[in-house]
């Protein structure tokens, strides 16, 4: 609960910052306004055109993570409840456990337990931030060589990608090892039993075996091309960052490449910092902000930062609506 609290607070106080900086930008509501009635209306169908094939590059990578244990799912069922996912998550904002639990109940459908639900969205996750922090490294330099960017600004980026591979690089060292991977069953065990155990006791033997088990399927990432995800991951984020760049060339402004690939990496950090999933508020917000940061004119990194917002982020809210109820009435 404390660490909860905390990310709430300093997303109430980022938010606020945000305001602070979005607030002149109101004044350029008209601008923005006016941009749409001669925008290139062709780049909207371009961007949701791109956005679905983003999507389905997800998908796959969802579906390589998903493929050494033992379920079965299809690739269209998958993307239904990649979709659901997003969608419950503004439903029911829980920090991203609505989620997660729901992907937990829909894959249970399948064949797949707890533990390979989450932990394929574990490698899922890494895999898309791997990518993202590369790309966005790019654009950081990019910026640099032309200084545009100062040093101390990306530090704390440097910082967080760096707590994340210290964090994979410790849950890969416990999987290596069996009895560690025991040890760390017991301890789990033991710590449901004391906080939930009265009314839902486990056996911590039970718990054991199931990641020992489950360690024994992680073998299975050995013989598959790394290659497969790697070319998912880089699909997802690039395509992603090409619909960003369609909602700028729908106003009519050419955006330079470091400037777009720094600030899509800067809108999904502020996005992970917030207490709503998805960045609800926070990135959209932001999005605008950091453009004009980057010296792009601020009506057009209002109108930019609006459409790519409605594209990446609450037209997939909406078909994942759908896809939820369809899901739920199948047996």
């Amino acid at each position: 609960m404390r660490v909860v609290w905390l990310k709430r607070i300093i997303s109430l106080i980022l938010f606020a910052i945000l305001l602070y900086f979005f607030w002149p930008l109101l004044g350029e509501v008209q601008t923005a306004a006016a941009l749409f009635q001669r925008a290139d209306w062709a780049w909207l169908v371009i961007a949701i055109l791109v956005q679905v094939v983003s999507y389905a590059f997800l998908t796959w990578l969802n579906l390589l993570a998903l493929q050494p244990f033992g379920g079965k799912i299809g690739f269209l069922t998958l993307a239904g409840v990649l979709t659901s996912m997003a969608f419950i998550q503004i439903a029911l904002p829980s920090g991203g456990l609505s989620g997660v639990a729901l992907r937990v109940r829909l894959l249970s459908r399948f064949g797949y337990k707890m533990e390979d639900a989450m932990f394929s969205l574990f490698v899922e996750t890494f895999s898309e931030v791997f990518a993202l922090s590369t790309v966005a490294f790019v654009g950081v330099v990019y910026l640099l060589q032309s200084d545009r960017l100062l040093l101390g600004e990306l530090a704390w980026l440097l910082v967080a990608l760096f707590a994340v591979l210290i964090l994979a690089w410790y849950v890969w060292r416990i999987l290596r090892d069996l009895e560690r991977c025991r040890d760390v069953g017991r301890r789990m065990a033991g710590l449901w039993n004391r906080t939930a155990g009265r009314r839902f006791p486990v056996d911590p033997r039970h718990w054991e075996t199931r990641l020992v088990n489950f360690r024994q399927n992680l073998v299975n990432y050995r013989r598959m091309p790394i290659w497969k995800f790697t070319l998912a991951a880089y699909g997802k984020v690039l395509l992603d960052i090409v619909t960003l760049g369609a909602g700028f060339y729908l106003v009519h402004y050419a955006i330079g490449l470091g400037t777009l690939l720094t600030g899509y990496g800067l809108i999904l950090t502020l996005s992970g910092l917030a207490a709503l999933p998805g960045g609800v508020g926070m990135a959209d917000a932001s999005t605008p902000v950091i453009f004009s940061w980057l010296n792009v004119p601020e009506a057009i990194a209002l109108a930019a930062g609006l459409i790519y917002r409605l594209i990446a982020f609450w037209l997939l809210r909406f078909v994942g609506f759908a896809c939820w109820q369809v899901l739920e009435n199948r047996r």
